[in-house]
């Protein structure tokens, strides 16, 4: 009805009016003849009439009529649908013209929509990425429907063309079942066949007959609905996508429904996938076991599955293996059974408990003969209680303590520091012979490298701390990774980066002592900010959409996930308790136990990781959470720091009057560019200054340049001034020349700060090393502003590691990059900067130029002739590096250096103590474990064969995995083509496991003396594919080869190798699809071709006045 009335009229009413319209009506007939009878009406229906002609408008009356609906009075209720009074002030022929166009309208809004979900269906959300899902934001850990008619997403899904999933069907439950005929004694050509069924529990959130998944690399069989007695199906593999297209006769039951797959394959040969690992044992058997590495698209080599990380699912598993043998999974067996069939095949059947809901790639099974340590750690896990057991090879049985130790202790120091138990009863650390990564974090079952966990008599000090940093890695991915997963492999860093940040939290529980945050700096900072300054780097969040091949997911694995999004967390942290007076830096990083009630970091993480628990998260849910703890603004602070490539450039500079005023641009290893409001980071700025050089203070920069000044100096004596004190931000700080004079004075200065230490902290002077090289790297300084701040380092204590640490990477940089003095350079480091810092003498001790036994800095076996007083962490730390810096750079008279003459005579006791067999030395190495990869490189570097050869026999002869690492590492030390060439040749024998391979190759690249990178690139591309082969051929594979050849090609400076590097990938595309890995190599050379431009002479010109000098000084 249309038309409303202002008021209600009464059925007699109603009539009364009836009756008056029919006698108008009548009227009207009536008039012309003068009679009361009605007439005829006649009608010209060629007149020129429209209803718009009327007096009336019958339309805006007529609903005054009383209305009936089944035969009860709707008349109050039809007349709330009249349109308003206004509309009948335009003509109705107006009004259908509206009405028209308002249907029009509708009818384009309608089609509109089915397109948008058809959209959404074929090639997902622009804001998730997901093919057909846009409900896995918001900490989503279930794909959300498609949209779109059922017929039409039917059709879509049997004929799936994406490369990502649709979210149509979403697994819940898995009931995985693999039968694993392993012979741990069989060769290791041996590949025993794989058979398996899946049962998946799905959600069937739009209808259809068919459902898309992963599979690759295996046989299928049957393909049921409704479980192994369910109606067959039929499928279709795509290949290329790797996926599995099932198809039924019948729509799958909503809500829910079962799918069961059987399928077979092989035990992979390679580094990923279900694969087979060989070890030896001391008598010279061989033994195999089966293990699983997943990360990051590998489950589908192992079982259907949906293999991303939203489709988080439980899992039941159940593993048939023969009698004797270990099998390990995620969750505790349940039950062992010895079952009929079992007899018959000398199997046993164990059933595992179900995981939370998790990820496939963190599903994990080993099966093998391994003994174990455990421990009960009392007060943990959800129960009350967590068993951890490390666990490996028969014959490491001693090597399993430190870890265990470790272990057991960052457990409940986690659970402290985030306030959430861990989830699972037990949590299992296993060793694995052969293993490309260094760990993986699968939930309840860490898998490492066997370096990466093992620590036996022979272990150095160095061994002990990657230990527990990489047990402390692996542990907090339990949280980060496990419990709260990234949404998908753009966002790697939300389980990269926390891992990276918190090992340090963790091992700093585990070993206090070891003072793990003093070398953070440098551990990360330095790759993460050369490699962020790369026009090919990335943002710590990517779009989604890019991440659409395993190639380009496995290439992200970088440093910006993993040591950019470390740094930004500890950043923020310190930004967040600056003013902490419970917990001032530095006492939360070097004294374990903060809680989120005394850290507002670790509140916000806690309620992250609460508001996110077995689901996905984004960035966006993260800083949301944090934000709750640090304040409102976070989100909009952390912006550019998540979405935004590269890092600032913060500039100091002061005027006149003595202000100092602060201004950012963003900075790029070709240079900056001009700062952009709308793009500028949020700095939290830390600084010191030479009036209160233990004072920490802070500040904070929003926009390009600061609204008021710093602070104001006295312009004719100004003091020093350190921005980024502490190294705690991920910038860069430029001074100008004045500045950086007088930064370098303050680092030569002898004078202490009030309170005891130098007057410019070692950590800082790093910083310093470190922006000064790359600022001139980028054309935005000078390189003598680089080198004349080394000059500060004889002058440092031999307990301060961090100068030193960023210093070092630098003098054997420009052994390459010097183009016509690097023998010179050579021999000012090996005669000036590193003599004087050997010649010092240990406490008490007198004489020390002349007895070796008296120096700090010796090779000498006897501990004794340094007191335990100074033999601090950072002494420690620093003791092997200084020793491999005297051992490869030469003496100038000699022509050898005092340290390879000491590495050599070691070297010749080595072998006089060795069996005529050419085995181990009767005993224990007498070498100090601490300094014997110095020992090992500078032998090899004397450019003997003989040497060379005796480090091959004992890398042969070698049972500690960390000891054959140091051995073979060394080779690649050895000078000339010829030695280059026999490393690398040996590496592809079946001596030299498949995951040490590429280290060998990047090592002889960089350390093989100056002509080394020409030398490995040559080999690399005439043995491309027998290294291939090698590593097993498959995405792994090809990963490890890509990672290779840009760590070599990135070490020229010659322009012309860009075209090589093209050519190289160019010829590999089939295996390495992702153009990242050439991008930065050419960056790189590119780079390092500008600094023989800019700054070649110049060094070399300040090489040969400093050589002079020392001569002069000398008497020479």
């Amino acid at each position: 009805m249309e038309g409303r009335s202002a008021f209600t009229l009464s059925e007699e009413e109603e009539h009364a009016l009836e009756q008056q319209e029919l006698g108008e009506h009548t009227l009207l007939n009536d008039r012309g003849n003068g009679s009361h009878r009605p007439t005829q009406t006649v009608f010209n229906l060629d007149m020129d009439y429209s209803d718009d002609d009327a007096l009336l408008d019958w339309e805006q009356y007529a609903g005054m009529n009383r209305v009936r609906c089944c035969g009860l009075d709707c008349t109050r209720a039809a007349r709330c649908l009249r349109p308003p009074q206004w509309w009948y002030t335009y003509p109705k022929r107006q009004r259908r013209c509206i009405l028209g166009a308002l249907i029009c309208m509708a009818a384009l809004f309608v089609v509109l929509v089915a397109l948008v979900a058809a959209a959404a269906l074929r090639g997902g959300s622009p804001l998730t990425g997901r093919q057909g899902d846009e409900a896995t934001g918001g900490g989503s850990g279930t794909p959300g429907p498609t949209g779109g008619t059922a017929a039409t997403g039917e059709l879509e899904l049997c004929g799936w063309q994406q490369w990502r999933l649709p979210g149509s069907v979403v697994p819940s439950h898995y009931e995985l079942e693999l039968q694993v005929p392993l012979n741990s004694s069989g060769a290791p050509q041996d590949r025993p066949l794989v058979q398996g069924s899946v049962g998946i529990n799905v959600t069937v959130l739009q209808a259809t007959r068919c459902v898309v998944l992963h599979a690759s690399d295996m046989d299928i069989g049957e393909v049921r609905l409704g479980g192994p007695e369910g109606q067959p199906g039929t499928f279709t593999k795509r290949e290329a996508e790797e996926q599995l297209v099932l198809r039924f006769d019948s729509a799958l039951p909503q809500p829910t429904a079962e799918i069961w797959i059987t399928f077979s394959y092989q035990l992979r040969a390679g580094l990923s996938g279900f694969y087979r690992s060989t070890y030896n044992l001391s008598n010279g058997t061989q033994r195999s076991l089966a293990t699983t590495q997943f990360e990051a698209n590998a489950a589908r080599t192992a079982f259907p599955c949906f293999d991303e990380p939203a489709f988080k699912a439980v899992f039941s598993t159940e593993v048939i293996a023969p009698v004797g043998l270990q099998v390990l999974s995620n969750t505790a067996p349940r039950a062992v059974h010895h079952h009929a069939h079992n007899e018959e095949e000398g199997t046993a059947t164990w059933h595992f408990q179900p995981t939370p809901p998790m990820s496939t790639y963190l599903v994990c099974i080993v099966v093998g003969e391994f003994v174990s340590k455990s421990r009960a750690v009392a007060g943990a896990g959800v129960g009350g209680s967590v068993n951890v057991s490390v666990w490996g090879t028969p014959e490491r049985v001693g090597h399993l303590q430190y870890a265990l130790d470790v272990a057991a202790a960052i457990l409940p120091a986690y659970e402290k520091a985030l306030g959430v138990p861990f989830p699972l009863e037990k949590m299992d650390l296993i060793a694995i012979p052969d293993f490309s990564a260094g760990a993986m974090e699968n939930w309840g079952l860490i898998t490492y490298r066997e370096t990466a966990l093992l620590v036996s008599n022979d272990s150095s000090l160095l061994d002990r701390r990657y230990v527990a940093l990489v047990v402390a890695h692996e542990m907090a991915h339990q949280w980060f990774g496990n419990l709260v997963t990234m949404d998908y492999w753009g966002e790697l860093w939300l389980n990269e980066g926390f891992a990276s940040y918190f090992e340090y939290v963790g091992a700093t529980a585990a070993e206090p002592e070891d003072e793990f945050f003093s070398t953070f700096y440098t551990s990360y900072l330095p790759n993460a900010l050369y490699f962020d300054s790369k026009q090919s780097s990335h943002p710590l969040s990517m779009d989604p959409a890019v991440m659409n091949s395993t190639d380009k997911i496995e290439s992200v694995f970088d440093a910006v996930m993993y040591d950019k999004g470390a740094a930004v967390l500890r950043m923020l942290r310190a930004w967040a308790n600056r003013d902490n007076q419970e917990l001032p830096l530095p006492t939360y990083e070097t004294i374990p136990g903060a809680t989120p009630a005394q850290d507002p970091f670790l509140a916000g993480l806690h309620t992250y990781l609460q508001g996110h628990a077995y689901n996905t998260s984004r960035a966006a849910d993260l800083w949301a959470s944090v934000g709750g703890a640090l304040g409102p603004e976070i989100p909009a602070d952390m912006q550019q720091w998540t979405y935004q490539q590269g890092y600032p450039l913060l500039n100091v500079s002061m005027d006149g009057q003595g202000r100092v005023w602060l201004h950012q641009a963003p900075f790029g290893l070709a240079g900056t560019q001009p700062c952009s409001p709308d793009t500028a980071w949020w700095i939290p700025v830390s600084y010191t200054t030479g009036a209160a050089p233990n004072r920490l203070q802070w500040t904070e920069l929003r926009g390009c340049q600061s609204s008021e000044p710093l602070l104001k100096l006295n312009p004719k004596r100004p003091t020093w001034i350190k921005l980024n004190a502490g190294q705690l931000g991920f910038y860069r700080v430029q001074y100008s020349e004045d500045g950086w004079r007088l930064l370098a004075e303050a680092a030569r200065s002898n004078a202490t700060a009030s309170g005891g230490g130098p007057l410019l902290a070692g950590t800082d002077l790093a910083g310093l090393l470190e922006d000064s090289f790359s600022l001139a790297e980028a054309g935005q300084g000078n390189i003598t502003r680089f080198l004349n701040l080394l000059l500060a380092l004889p002058s440092r204590a031999p307990q301060e590691y961090e100068p030193w640490a960023a210093a070092l990477p630098f003098i054997y940089t420009m052994v390459r990059l010097l183009p016509d003095c690097y023998s010179t350079w050579q021999r000012w480091v090996g005669d000036v900067l590193l003599r004087s810092y050997l010649a010092q003498p240990a406490a008490n001790a007198s004489g020390a130029a002349n007895d070796p036994s008296a120096r700090l800095f010796s090779f000498n076996p006897s501990k004794v002739s340094v007191p335990s007083s100074q033999q601090t962490m950072g002494y420690r730390l620093l003791r092997p590096a200084i020793l491999r810096a005297a051992g490869l750079f030469p003496d100038r008279t000699s022509g050898a250096s005092n340290m390879q003459v000491e590495a050599l005579t070691l070297m010749g006791q080595l072998e006089a103590e060795a069996d005529v067999g050419g085995a181990e030395p009767a005993g224990p190495n007498a070498v100090d474990a601490d300094i014997r990869s110095a020992v090992y490189q500078a032998a090899a570097r004397s450019n003997d064969w003989e040497i060379y050869h005796q480090l091959q026999e004992m890398y042969r002869a070698a049972t500690d995995p960390a000891e054959k690492e140091r051995l073979l590492l060394a080779l690649g030390y050895a000078p000339g083509a010829d030695r280059l060439n026999s490393t690398l040749d040996f590496a592809l024998t079946p001596d030299v496991r498949a995951q040490d391979v590429r280290t060998v190759i990047v090592n002889a690249a960089a350390n093989g003396g100056h002509n080394a990178p020409g030398v490995v690139w040559r080999w690399l591309n005439a043995n491309a594919e027998v290294l291939f082969a090698k590593l097993g051929g498959d995405d792994e594979a090809s990963v490890r080869v890509s990672q290779a050849a840009e760590r070599v090609a990135s070490l020229f400076a010659d322009r012309a190798k860009a075209a090589e590097v093209d050519a190289f990938f160019a010829k590999h595309k089939t295996k390495q699809s992702d153009p990242g890995y050439a991008a930065r190599a050419k960056e790189s050379i590119e780079a390092n071709a500008r600094w023989v431009e800019m700054h070649g002479s110049t060094a070399c010109a300040w090489v040969d006045v400093q050589q002079a000098a020392a001569a002069a000084a000398g008497g020479r």
